[in-house]
């Protein structure tokens, strides 16, 4: 006998039961089900889950279902807000790109922009992953827009450097301009931290620094430079049928992403039968390994010219940012595959890439510690990743890839980053 239930009355036996006040009480419950009301900000919260997941993931490792879930509803439910995950993308992208266009637009005057890009970047970190990687698989003319966003973005962030520094051209603004969002964009591609606050003010110095930085003083001229083949050119290597293949692949690798190309693809670019690819790689991963090796070979190759000369810290860290400019100008494609491409390799291909990653950027912390006695090590972290972010970004940015002496301004841009403190 259960003496609570006793406790509580009387039982009514089913055969005594009101059928008439069950049916009313299960339609109250379906009428307060029917009347829950989704929550007012559910869109903004799947957009921003979908954001996370690209970035952690890729956007091909995403699913709907994955970012329902993230949210904690169903997968029909979310289909009431996108049209499915080409859609949710693309809101993704807009979204990160229009809060750069608007940090522009907005900002009363150079120095309200800066504090407010950096706050933004503390707090948002990821963005320009979104923009560099994830936005390849929209389609084309989503993307040219975008791209024009970023532009006039730019533009009007060059027209605020301009009033603090009127003796500039615009082209050296623009420079200036794309230099910033770099800084900006270069917490994105790292996990290091600071205290909040701290961690603003050693960005926006980082940008300061890049603003004013003098420009037309580096008269040395980039090592390997004068290569009118531009970024991405392999005119030092013999051309072979296997070069134009592996050249063809990762450029195509770094433009769509390493998922969204086929062996046809690549063998259409290099002028090639599909099949003929195969008697010089036997899968399409081989083409991505043989890639990444091949970035990883040419930086080293910098990297150990530029350290075998004597010097101080100051100058060895001199010739390692000149080293670092060089390859850029050279290979912004396999810069894009490093980037974008290292999560697609093979477990033990992928962990040595990394591991590879980690020595070069510690060669560097060490290097910038050495000149700045006593600086954190996580500020150095940040201040490197900065530096490299600025070189990355210019190579692959339209017309400034194309300015004749940028390898010069490069390096003068990287020596006042790296000066800053």
């Amino acid at each position: 006998m259960n003496d609570a239930a006793d406790r509580t009355g009387p039982r009514t036996s089913p055969a005594t039961a009101d059928p008439v006040g069950q049916r009313s009480a299960v339609q109250a419950g379906s009428t307060r089900r029917a009347v829950t009301r989704r929550p007012p900000d559910r869109k903004e919260r799947i957009v921003a889950a979908a954001a996370q997941l690209f970035r952690d993931r890729g956007y091909h490792n995403v699913s709907v279902a994955d970012v329902a879930g993230a949210v904690g509803i169903t997968a029909p439910a979310l289909y009431r807000h996108f049209r499915g995950k080409p859609d949710l993308l693309a809101q993704v992208v807009d979204r990160t790109v229009g809060a750069v266009a608007a940090s522009t637009s907005e900002a009363t005057d150079l120095d309200a922009y800066l504090a407010a890009a950096a706050a933004h970047s503390v707090e948002r970190r990821g963005a320009a992953v979104i923009w560099q990687r994830e936005a390849r698989h929209l389609p084309e003319e989503h993307r040219e827009r975008s791209r024009q966003a970023l532009s006039a973005a730019a533009g009007r962030l060059g027209e605020l450097i301009g009033t603090e520094r009127p003796e500039l051209t615009t082209a050296d603004r623009t420079l200036l301009a794309w230099a910033v969002l770099s800084v900006a964009g270069s917490t994105s591609w790292h996990r290091t931290s600071l205290p909040r606050r701290r961690f603003e003010e050693v960005l926006r110095r980082l940008a300061s620094a890049a603003v004013h930085c003098e420009l037309g003083t580096a008269d040395a001229p980039v090592e390997g430079g004068g290569d009118t083949a531009g970024p991405g050119a392999y005119a030092a290597l013999a051309v072979s049928r296997r070069e134009e293949i592996l050249g063809a692949a990762i450029r195509l690798f770094d433009e769509r992403g390493f998922q969204s190309v086929s062996t046809d693809d690549i063998g259409e670019a290099a002028g090639a039968s599909g099949p003929s690819i195969y008697k010089h790689f036997p899968t399409k991963t081989d083409l991505l390994i043989a890639g990444v090796l091949r970035g990883g070979e040419q930086r080293r190759a910098g990297t150990e010219r530029a350290l075998r000369t004597p010097g101080t810290p100051e100058e060895t860290l001199g010739r390692l940012l000149r080293s670092y400019v060089d390859f850029a100008l050279g290979h912004g494609h396999l810069i894009g595959l490093i980037l974008g491409e290292l999560d697609q390799l093979p477990e033990k291909e992928r962990r040595a890439s990394r591991q590879a990653q980690r020595e070069y950027l510690a060669l560097w912390g060490r290097l910038y510690e050495e000149t700045r006695p006593g600086a954190d090590p996580a500020e150095a972290r940040i201040v490197v990743s900065a530096v490299l972010t600025v070189v990355d970004n210019a190579v692959r940015t339209g017309r400034l890839g194309a300015r004749p002496d940028l390898g010069d301004r490069l390096v003068e841009l990287g020596t006042a980053l790296l000066r800053s403190g």
